[in-house]
């Protein structure tokens, strides 16, 4: 019992301390890339921590459907990338944007999705 306890106020600390360790340098990498792998080890990190918060529910019967909207995300942040790089697609010009800040939520949101779909449901 104490180490079930210790372990949930160990492990987001750790937790917290890593990405706080990794932020600057996944900043230096560049703004896209850089906001890219923020935004996964955040949203991995969110989703690892939801077994010690108490979701011990293994199956869900709908999880395997957030692959759906993680896929639409993905594709939001590949036409940001192509945007940045200079490809210019008309219809879809109000989505291309080069803060950082809003391509690391897109990818923390994405990647919780997916790690909570395969934790939880069917898998992708």
């Amino acid at each position: 019992m104490f180490l079930r306890k210790l372990t949930v106020i160990l492990v987001p600390l750790g937790l917290l301390i890593l990405i706080c360790l990794l932020t600057p340098l996944l900043s230096s990498l560049g703004g896209f890339f850089g906001s890219l792998l923020l935004g996964l080890l955040l949203g991995v990190a969110l989703s690892l921590l939801l077994p010690l918060a108490g979701a011990t529910r293994l199956r869900e019967p709908f999880a395997h459907l957030l692959w759906i909207p993680a896929a639409l995300i993905l594709l939001v942040l590949l036409y940001q990338y192509l945007a940045m790089q200079g490809v210019d697609v008309p219809v879809l010009r109000l989505l291309a944007t080069n803060d950082s800040r809003l391509i690391t939520v897109e990818t923390a949101f994405s990647a919780y999705m997916i790690a909570f779909s395969v934790r939880t449901g069917k898998g992708i």
